[in-house]
């Protein structure tokens, strides 16, 4: 294989990085919710308000969401623009059902001020992550 032909195959290292991020995001998502429901965990009353306010609609475009992101993490490690599309889908829906569950849930209370600044922020570096993605695609790395 020609030196060329290497550098062109090979992942570049903020690939690797959101991909592990993806990962151990929705790793710990899962392991969180296990401890929550499982009573390991004890959450404050607005949150145990908010958790039962949920409906099976909630819960399918959360789950939804979630393996949209990590189907869009997989895409990118695998360098397809399918990642794109994806995390695109993933932040439109996410701002969606947001907006949704603030208008009709205790969705602001349940997270508090810190948990409100952890959304925007990840709402932010998903933003980073469709431009990153948009911008590999342009270049010819994602196929």
């Amino acid at each position: 294989m020609t030196n060329a032909a290497q550098q062109s195959s090979r992942r570049p290292v903020w690939v690797w990085v959101i991909s592990a991020f993806y990962l151990l995001s929705a790793g710990w998502t899962l392991l969180s919710f296990a401890l929550i429901f499982s009573g390991t965990i004890k959450i404050n009353a607005a949150k145990d308000v908010y958790f039962a306010s949920l409906t099976s609609v909630d819960w399918f475009f959360s789950l939804s969401i979630g393996v949209i992101g990590f189907a869009g993490a997989i895409s990118l490690f695998l360098l397809r623009r399918l990642a794109a599309v994806l995390f695109s889908v993933a932040f439109v829906l996410n701002l969606t059902l947001t907006a949704f569950q603030t208008m009709r849930t205790n969705w602001a209370e349940a997270l508090g001020g810190s948990g409100l600044f952890a959304v925007l922020f990840g709402w932010v570096i998903l933003v980073a992550v469709i431009l990153y993605a948009h911008r590999l695609t342009k270049r010819g790395v994602l196929s």
